[in-house]
């Protein structure tokens, strides 16, 4: 496999009147042999472990969600509409309050599901914007596999846009189990924000490939690697 190194990409030039997304990921490639790679699975189904494995392996991964969070804090007009839309959510230092926020979003009232929606609407169009920047960068500079790992990749249709997708998946007790002792997550929200998601079933009828991350950190780098074996063959 072809191992490289490359630098983390900052986000700049964020428009307020954002490109549609067809758009934006119509000629991020180079070469018909370039392969543009989803990688998602629900709340702590484990995406950024095998993330980490493919970085690891030398190939370079965007995350949505952190450019997500980076927005937040960087693009004024993101911040202006947020502040707008939700009012003081954010702290002193001009960062998200994350909490405040996901109380919103996630908490036990009747508006939650509106304010997320609303959220997305805020935060996913520059979002798309930076990761079909960035992917571009990566496919000039002559990478044959890009990844972009996003929580949300089938919610918000961008599936379609991906050569292949990869669904890392957990049973759902292992993923509460993970967000209430890692994250700190009370199990009640936990199961808000999985049921929140698209199914995990549909998520795995919808992957071309399905990574298990529900046992041995071994057999997952392995799965991991095996994975890629075979993504850096198919556009071949």
């Amino acid at each position: 496999m072809h191992k490289a190194q490359y630098s983390h990409l900052k986000i700049t030039n964020l428009t307020q009147h954002h490109t549609p997304m067809h758009e934006l990921f119509a000629h991020i490639k180079t070469s018909p042999d370039q392969v543009f790679i989803g990688l998602t699975g629900g709340i702590g189904s484990g995406k950024s472990t095998v993330a980490a494995i493919i970085r690891e392996a030398g190939y370079p991964v965007l995350s949505a969600d952190d450019i997500g969070r980076d927005i937040t804090h960087t693009s004024e007009a993101v911040k202006a509409r947020i502040r707008e839309t939700f009012g003081d959510v954010y702290a002193a230092d001009g960062t998200l309050n994350r909490v405040k926020m996901a109380a919103l979003i996630f908490g036990d009232t009747p508006d939650h599901e509106r304010n997320r929606t609303l959220m997305n609407s805020i935060v996913h169009p520059a979002v798309w914007e930076t990761v079909a920047k960035q992917a571009a960068l990566y496919f000039s500079e002559g990478h044959r596999l890009v990844f972009n790992e996003s929580a949300l990749l089938f919610e918000t249709g961008a599936d379609r846009f991906y050569d292949k997708v990869i669904v890392v998946d957990a049973p759902e007790e292992v993923r509460v189990k993970r967000l209430s002792e890692g994250r700190n997550i009370p199990e009640d929200e936990a199961r808000r924000r999985i049921l929140a998601q698209i199914p995990a079933e549909e998520k795995k009828r919808r992957a071309n490939i399905v990574i298990d991350n529900s046992t041995t950190q071994e057999a997952v780098r392995s799965a991991t690697l095996a994975a890629l074996q075979s993504l850096y063959h198919a556009g071949q």
